[in-house]
């Protein structure tokens, strides 16, 4: 009697279980995808010239890929929609920009395009902290957040260069103004404090953002690092201590309660 009264309700927990994998299945591997993109578009960054339709082709891609991201990691659909009314005017501006080459948007789509890269990366910042096991894509995830903070603080930079076109000084070129394609080479070679120093930071505001992203730098890597290793040496214990403790935990144990009863 008792295992009539509790079959629908087993039946409900396997479906329950089946859909929880079928999400869990959906959304694994957003971050290797998103990792790929991103490396797709530093692959390309050098090639395109300053204005041009395939500026404007790259800067759409890079938007709608992390929106993509955003929505991959997002619990809410306002999480995902903010990103988009973020991503719109973003990329609308800069196109305009890109190919009519008027520079008095530029520093308001500089700053909406800022704007827009912070929030996508602190949307998946909370996704890798927020996981409770390490995995290969949680680590590729951690990999998309260290090269989404180099692309903002060369939006930062560019920004920089537009307000104080002297703010940095290239070696061997001292009148010729940074780039796009030099701000994203000098916030990479900034973050990991490699420091070729072929582009030097002049005016005190370019001093304290170089300052400010190498300390930033230096301190993800070591937080992260602190961060998995705490995740998974903690699931390891977890697994010593009781390899099926997880199992009990989600599959119940029906068929002994009718018999506890008839005893």
């Amino acid at each position: 009697m008792c295992g009539v009264f509790f079959a629908p309700f087993r039946k409900a927990m396997r479906l329950l279980q089946t859909k929880i994998a079928d999400l869990a299945g959906r959304r694994q591997g957003h971050f290797f995808h998103l990792f790929l993109c991103q490396v797709l578009l530093l692959i390309v960054s050098p090639y395109l010239e300053p204005r041009g339709v395939a500026l404007v082709l790259y800067l759409l891609l890079g938007a709608a890929v992390f929106v993509s991201g955003v929505y991959a990691v997002s619990d809410k659909h306002a999480q995902w929609i903010a990103a988009l009314a973020l991503a719109i005017p973003a990329g609308v501006m800069n196109a305009y920009v890109a190919l009519q080459g008027d520079t008095r948007i530029a520093v308001p789509a500089l700053i909406v395009t800022i704007l827009f890269l912070v929030f996508t990366l602190v949307s998946l910042l909370r996704a890798i902290l927020s996981s409770e096991r390490v995995t290969h894509d949680t680590i590729y995830g951690a990999l998309n957040v260290y090269l989404l903070m180099a692309l903002g603080w060369s939006m930062a930079y560019l920004l920089l260069v537009t307000v104080q076109p002297d703010a940095f000084v290239i070696a061997g070129h001292p009148a010729r103004a940074l780039t796009w394609f030099d701000c994203q080479y000098y916030s990479f070679v900034t973050l990991t404090t490699l420091g070729y120093g072929d582009i030097v930071a002049v005016t005190k505001q370019a001093r304290s953002l170089s300052m400010m992203e190498a300390m930033s730098g230096t301190m993800y890597v070591a937080i992260l690092i602190a961060r998995l290793v705490g995740l998974h040496s903690a699931r390891k214990s977890e697994t010593r201590r009781d390899p099926a403790s997880f199992n009990r935990a989600i599959h119940f144990d029906f068929e002994k309660q009718p018999k506890e009863k008839q005893k």
